[in-house]
């Protein structure tokens, strides 16, 4: 019996040595544990998307008529009025798709010409615009003669917000007869950028 209880004894005083070999081994750096932390940067470049759609009557022209009456100062753009309560149907929505607020610039690319190359200025052809849409806005007191050359037509229109446009014409009374023809270009750009 004796000699049981010493091989119990040797036994449970190898299990303990070996319990503080592994102890002393875990703290020391042959057997780690131990959390190692690491740190790295995380950034993104988040770029300005402008999404715009034109309403279907400015995307079918801006559309003056027959010119009877000489000299016709203002002659109304045909859709300035055929919205309802007399608004216009000329207009350029900002997507919801888009990140930013658009600055909208508008200009024409020459002259009204003629097929016999006769030719109606610019300077004749003016426009207004407004966000808001109704008889009175965009208005004629505030019309701008076009340009051949990009400027702002509208402001930091927001995300999902529209900018509406009248068109006018003047011709003099000398104007030669004939069908007069230009083009208009607008461009949607990030706000506070120039056109």
């Amino acid at each position: 019996m004796n000699k049981r209880k010493n091989l119990y004894n040797g036994a449970l005083v190898l299990i303990i040595f070996f319990c503080l070999v592994l102890l002393i081994f875990q703290n020391s750096y042959f057997i780690s544990g131990k959390v190692t932390e690491f740190f790295t940067p995380s950034n993104v470049s988040v770029t300005n998307y402008l999404a715009i759609a034109f309403s279907e009557n400015l995307s079918e022209g801006i559309l003056f008529g027959n010119v009877s009456v000489f000299p016709a100062i203002n002659i109304n753009a045909s859709h300035n009025y055929d919205g309802n309560n007399s608004a216009t149907t000329l207009f350029i929505n900002v997507s919801e798709d888009g990140n930013t607020a658009v600055d909208f610039c508008i200009k024409g690319n020459a002259n009204l010409t003629s097929l016999v190359e006769d030719i109606l200025g610019l300077g004749n052809e003016t426009y207004s615009n407004s966000t808001y849409n109704n008889l009175s806005d965009p208005d004629s007191i505030n019309e701008v003669a076009l340009t051949n050359m990009y400027v702002k037509s509208g402001n930091a229109i927001a995300i999902g917000g529209t900018n509406y446009y009248r068109f006018w014409l003047d011709v003099p009374a000398s104007q030669p007869s004939g069908d007069y023809n230009n083009t208009l270009s607008f461009k949607g750009v990030q706000t506070t950028v120039v056109c």
